[in-house]
């Protein structure tokens, strides 16, 4: 791949503000598996949904980021009203794979024979995120503003016009979260979609910066906002101007902390988890605990099937990465690989990462090592076997 997912959600952030044997699973790693000709991929409906007055259409659109340069959006302003999703037995992951720079939706519920529902080209990026089995939300155009559309990327409902990256939705799809830039760099809004509103819930510091010139520092940035499995909390922690806040999913703030080291927050079951000087933390309902002494992990990602969060780790000097695996019942974690960035689960058993080599002439070494391939790895049979996907950006189900 040309370049790590850290490298390009670090610089696009400084700018905008898979049960089956093991050898089965390596049959189904080895190529690419085109959708089959007698398989139509079923997709959750995608509710209609109502708007109050205005309602944007091609009589009354959405302003262009031209005209609403200079202009504040509205502390309240109107929104469309979703009905809660549809259940999904479906996986899915929105993807690049190797070949080509376009995302694409993989349906991987039979991780034997995943194939592509969907190739979506520039109509979403990296900051976009499945909203159930069936929709994405993106907010790629900034003319328009946070939109949700089905896999084929047609039609786009306007969520918000006001909507910027990062965003969230709840776990059933009724409601978005999103944080704006003001056109003041030291001011940024947390703004909550929900119940036919737009509301501006809070102006908090900004996460603006000019960008990273190493890994150590890309390591800590961070910019994530997080919806809590149950629906219950908002959480967003971001490095590297420092900002910690959990809300109520209606918007009632319940911590917060600026000036916080924290980053790199990932919530799993009830429990919140980030990173700071101190080690691992966690927040369940009001009370912080430090989990893991001394660990800075990087980029966590719960299981979908919950009880689980895998990370990466550095050596000091920066030249070997190791994927750990937490066991969140019982705090403990165990390394399941060494020379593998980026891990994120594509289901509760499979675990997709990259591998890495030491950068050496002529490469283009920003740091001690450059990509090499892709992997994934099976937790039950502890087999590791090539992908043909070179960077994952979200996958569906969230974690649990």
């Amino acid at each position: 791949m040309s370049r790590a997912p850290w490298l390009a959600v670090t610089l696009a952030t400084a700018i905008l503000l898979a049960g089956c044997s093991s050898s089965s699973h390596l049959a189904a790693a080895q190529s690419a598996q085109p959708s089959p000709s007698n398989a139509t991929p079923t997709f959750v409906a995608s509710p209609t949904p109502t708007f109050a007055n205005p309602t944007p259409t091609s009589a009354n659109p959405v302003p262009t980021t031209a005209s609403r340069a200079g202009t504040q959006c509205p502390a309240v302003q109107p929104a469309p009203v979703f009905a809660p999703s549809a259940a999904s037995s479906g996986r899915y992951a929105l993807v690049t794979v190797s070949g080509t720079t376009d995302f694409v939706v993989r349906d991987i519920t039979d991780i034997n024979h995943p194939f592509t529902v969907s190739s979506l080209g520039s109509q979403v990026d990296y900051a976009s995120r499945f909203v159930n089995g069936g929709e994405l939300s993106s907010t790629s155009d900034q003319s328009i503003g946070l939109v949700r559309m089905p896999f084929s990327g047609s039609p786009k409902t306007v969520v918000s016009a006001c909507g910027s990256s990062p965003s969230a939705w709840s776990p059933d799809g009724t409601s978005a979260a999103y944080i704006r830039g003001t056109g003041n760099i030291q001011v940024q809004d947390f703004h909550i979609v929900s119940g036919g509103q737009d509301r501006l819930i809070e102006s908090m510091n900004s996460g603006f910066a000019s960008g990273c010139e190493s890994r150590a520092c890309a390591d800590r940035w961070d910019f994530r906002l997080l919806y809590s499995p149950n629906g219950q909390y908002i959480s967003y922690v971001q490095q590297p101007a420092p900002v910690l806040r959990i809300w109520t999913s209606a918007g009632k703030l319940i911590k917060s902390v600026d000036g916080s080291p924290a980053t790199m927050s990932v919530w799993s079951g009830t429990t919140l988890y980030w990173r700071d000087d101190k080690g691992v933390e966690t927040w369940r309902d009001g009370v912080e605990t430090l989990l893991l002494p001394g660990v800075s992990w990087i980029r966590p990602k719960a299981s979908p099937a919950g009880g689980q969060i895998v990370y990466e780790t550095r050596d000091a000097n920066y030249t070997t990465a190791h994927v750990f695996v937490l066991d969140t019942t019982t705090g403990k974690a165990r390394e399941i690989a060494q020379s593998r960035s980026e891990p994120t689960f594509l289901d509760s058993r499979d675990i997709w990462y990259e591998g890495e080599r030491p950068c050496a002439a002529p490469d283009p070494c920003f740091s001690a090592t450059v990509a090499s391939g892709a992997y994934i790895f099976d937790l039950q049979t502890s087999t590791e076997y090539g992908s043909i996907i070179t960077n994952v950006w979200d996958v569906w189900p969230h974690a649990a």
